[in-house]
């Protein structure tokens, strides 16, 4: 589990601001939108950040050894800027140090085609050929009918009414009116 601070918006107000223990990212999001009640995030604009925790702890830690050191010393403590800041920095150079390693392993491991950059698209040179498996067939259409300005598959209410024997769950379930429903089942004789 990692820990995310989540600040969120709508309509140009505050409205989340907190932290937040999930696996992802993603996660984190969606615990947001619970916490908010919402179905979905449309209209509201918010930014995840992962706090690293064990940068955190290693900070905490450093301080609080420095800080002893001084208090047995007979030394009074220094201002908790000036015990911050330097291990900060440390830890921080510490960690881009080693993202920038990775980051150079990787793009020395990268395959050659990749390092040459992105390619321009040009519409009048000649197509590159697929190859396209014999084996696929093309997707059969299945037959529909528009209700309503909706298209309707009417294999899929069949199964269902036949499934449950039920007019008003196969309406409320396809979202039709129980009449179109039953007008269909005796024009192509279902009940039979």
């Amino acid at each position: 589990m990692k820990l995310f601070k989540l600040i969120a918006s709508k309509a140009g107000r505050v409205v989340f601001d907190d932290r937040i223990e999930a696996a992802s990212p993603r996660e984190a999001r969606e615990q947001m939108r619970t916490l908010l009640g919402l179905q979905s995030l449309t209209g509201v604009v918010y930014a995840v950040t992962e706090i690293p925790v064990e940068l955190i702890e290693s900070i905490v830690d450093a301080r609080i050894t420095h800080a002893m050191q001084r208090l047995n010393s007979g030394q009074p403590p220094e201002s908790i800027d000036n015990l911050i800041r330097p291990t900060v920095g440390e830890e921080v150079r510490s960690q881009l140090a080693n993202m920038r390693e990775q980051i150079a392993t990787a793009s020395r491991a990268a395959p050659a085609e990749a390092q040459e950059g992105p390619q321009r698209f040009d519409a009048f040179a000649a197509p590159s050929t697929v190859v396209v498996p014999a084996s696929r067939q093309p997707r059969r259409t299945r037959p529909t009918v528009v209700v309503n300005g909706e298209s309707v598959n009417w294999k899929a209410v069949k199964r269902l009414y036949m499934r449950t024997r039920s007019i008003k769950q196969t309406a409320a379930h396809f979202e039709l009116s129980p009449n179109t429903v039953k007008a269909r089942i005796r024009r192509e004789g279902w009940g039979q």
